[in-house]
């Protein structure tokens, strides 16, 4: 009798299971289908801000098809204190920060070279710029990233079928876009107005881009100005920059190539040529997900020599806007945006220019690099006796003398101490941190301290790391600005995941851009770049 119930509470249990059981069994294959294609758009030096302020003169299928149809983030900013182009690139598509991704900076100075190294630069490598043979100048590669990206990890899950393509104005950006194993990774050359590669991707150019190149899109624009929008707030449809020609004067030769390279005219030329790629590539076509990413470079040129509240930036964004239009009105038909999944993000955001910081009392607008080395190099001197002590700085560290230190049988951690007071006494230096700090863990505990944690990897980070007040900008004159700070208005992007797998809307959860590469690698069913720390954006998947 025992046994009979016993059996029949088991059969009750097991019955009561299978739904529990069916329910896991769709939760496992719940991924969203897959995109034919993921697009990436970075706009360099983008801030948040720009989406709000100009959306009333947006049209309907540019910034306003992804803000209506996409999952909007309005609080998405990066955790790093070193905010630029190389490092942001990198972040993006690793979902990693630099202490992980080895990209600290644009460039960095390397003791054991005694210079400055740029984040891309690869002398076993040649740049590819003719249709059938690469040129004798060097070229550029992933040789110092660290670690996989997300469109390395959809490569090797297809067995290499998936095709990663990177475009952009910039060698850096489209180099660590595409990480260690894409199919192509192409910039644009400003001498020559041709968009080239290196070896480290093809030994020869495809016929597709000599053609595009040979048609030379650049000439398109010889004789035009660029004049403000008549809906561009301020502009009034005034002329903003236009070149003088002399009589007889060739066009395009390297003076108006120079001109045309900081218009928003570069923005078409590159979408273009993005289209080409897809075209031709047949991206998105295939069996497989492809990816396509591509950095829109010259916002970041106008915004440097303007700043983020002027007619220029404001022209660029409505620009910027209506070429957006084009191009995805345009891959629609080659694709179908129902097959699209489309990521818009930035490697940074911007200050305000020092003009614009004093005329509000903002803040002090400048501060003076080389008094910061002055100060240390006295202070040490001082401390120690006569030397170079500081034997290289880039951004915000400064590379002690190893061999004076060594000379003078000075501790280490004694001498980074010293350096670091020094700097922290010139004004306009709000933070200082040592190397010893960073490699022992005792950081102080603060927001900043943990940004610029995430900043330092040991074998490029330098001796000690600084961190400038608000509206202190490292700049000389009052018109331009700059940006690769921990402060907001540096740190702060847009982040909007557009398509079948997200829920449109506007979240006000915080998030970084490191959560973006986790997301997408985890709905589309990869593995997560390797040193992927971000956290998925679960509120905006479906």
């Amino acid at each position: 009798m025992l046994k009979r119930i016993s059996f029949g509470v088991l059969a009750v249990a097991l019955l009561a299971l299978i739904p529990l059981h069916i329910a896991m069994a769709g939760s496992t294959s719940g991924y969203p289908r897959r995109p034919k294609l993921v697009l990436m758009l970075v706009i360099d030096q983008f801030r948040y801000d720009y989406l709000v302020r100009f959306r009333q003169h947006f049209v309907e299928g540019g910034f306003n098809l992804l803000l209506t149809g996409g999952a909007n983030f309005a609080d998405c900013r990066y955790g790093y204190a070193t905010t630029a182009t190389g490092p942001g690139h990198a972040t993006l598509l690793t979902g990693a920060y630099s202490n992980i991704h080895g990209i600290i900076g644009n460039e960095w100075y390397e003791p054991s070279l005694r210079r400055l190294v740029y984040c891309v630069e690869d002398p076993s490598t040649k740049l590819v710029s003719e249709p059938g043979r690469a040129g004798s100048a060097p070229g550029f590669s992933p040789h110092y990233l660290i670690g996989s990206t997300l469109g390395d990890e959809l490569r090797a899950a297809t067995e290499f079928r998936s095709k990663v393509v990177t475009i952009s104005l910039k060698d850096r950006s489209a180099v660590l876009m595409g990480g260690h194993s894409p199919s192509a990774a192409y910039w644009y050359d400003p001498g020559s107005g041709r968009f080239v590669t290196s070896t480290y991707y093809m030994p020869k150019l495809p016929s597709w881009v000599a053609t595009f190149n040979n048609a030379s899109l650049p000439k398109d624009y010889c004789g035009r100005s660029w004049s403000a929008l008549p809906e561009t707030p301020g502009g009034n449809g005034r002329t903003i920059s236009e070149l003088k020609e002399t009589p007889n004067e060739p066009c395009p030769d390297p003076r108006f190539l120079a001109w045309l390279d900081r218009t928003p005219f570069m923005t078409e030329i590159e979408l273009a040529f993005a289209l080409s790629a897809i075209n031709n590539e047949r991206l998105g076509q295939g069996d497989d997900t492809d990816l396509l990413a591509v950095s829109l470079s010259v916002n970041d040129y106008i915004g440097h020599a303007f700043g983020p509240y002027s007619l220029q930036v404001a022209d660029v964004t409505l620009r910027t806007d209506r070429f957006l239009s084009s191009f995805l009105a345009k891959l629609d038909k080659l694709v179908g945006l129902k097959n699209v999944w489309i990521a818009l993000s930035a490697d940074h955001g911007v200050a305000p220019n020092p003009a614009f910081i004093q005329t509000h009392h903002w803040g002090p607008g400048h501060t003076q690099p080389e008094m910061i080395r002055s100060t240390v190099e006295k202070e040490m001197s001082v401390a120690f006796g006569q030397e170079r002590w500081v034997e290289g700085t880039d951004g915000f560290w400064l590379y002690l003398n190893q061999d004076a230190i060594k000379t003078h049988r000075i501790q280490i951690p004694q001498a980074q101490e010293v350096a670091a007071r020094a700097a922290g006494s010139v004004p306009g230096v709000m933070a200082v941190y040592t190397r010893t700090q960073f490699l022992t863990g005792t950081l102080p505990s603060s927001p900043f301290a943990h940004a610029a944690a995430n900043s330092f990897n040991p074998k490029r980070g330098g001796d000690v790391f600084l961190v400038l007040e608000p509206y202190a900008l490292p700049t000389a004159g009052n018109e331009e600005t700059s940006h690769g700070t921990p402060w907001s208005y540096d740190a702060q992007v847009p982040l909007i995941l557009w398509g079948s797998a997200f829920k449109p809307g506007v979240f006000f959860n915080q998030c970084q851009p490191i959560d973006l590469a986790a997301t997408l690698a985890a709905t589309l069913g990869l593995a997560q770049p390797s040193g992927s720390s971000g956290s998925l954006l679960v509120p905006a998947i479906k």
